[in-house]
């Protein structure tokens, strides 16, 4: 029988029986040193489970939907030192629309300041370009040749 656990406020994610972190890794997608370092920087939890002279960490699917949004939220432009806060948030319940509202605005905002940074980037290279002799109007360089 499978329960529903909570993974923040909209969670339906049913609990599985854990795994290790290459099946973790291979769930969401991304290799095991980036499920080490989000274990390492606090983004995941894993259960630490003894075996032998050898530590094994467990990953239920709770921490495998976290990994995969983790991967969403940094291609639209969040750092995982951005993510650290958030994703604690997330997991116990805190992130509700409203403060979800703030961190999406701030972030659009900073993305459409670096857009209008770029084009003015562009713009001066534009210029510059403009600003140079056509290819075929430049005075040929002679080749000496040693002999």
């Amino acid at each position: 029988m499978a329960a529903i656990v909570n993974c923040g406020p909209y969670s339906t994610v049913k609990r599985e029986r854990l795994v290790l972190i290459g099946e973790a890794a291979r769930r969401a997608g991304v290799s095991r040193d980036t499920v080490r370092l989000y274990t390492r920087l606090g983004l995941v939890a894993c259960a630490s489970r003894p075996a032998g002279s050898r530590d094994y960490a467990d990953y239920d699917a709770d921490a495998v939907e976290l990994i995969k949004n983790i991967k969403v939220a940094q291609s639209i432009g969040f750092s995982l030192s951005e993510l650290v806060p958030i994703a604690a948030a997330y997991v116990a319940g805190r992130l509700d629309d409203d403060e979800q509202r703030l961190l999406l605005a701030a972030k659009l905002a900073e993305i459409e300041e670096r857009q209008l940074k770029l084009g003015q980037m562009a713009e001066f290279l534009r210029s510059k370009l403009n600003d140079l002799p056509p290819p075929d109007t430049a005075p040929a360089r002679e080749v000496i040749s040693a002999g």
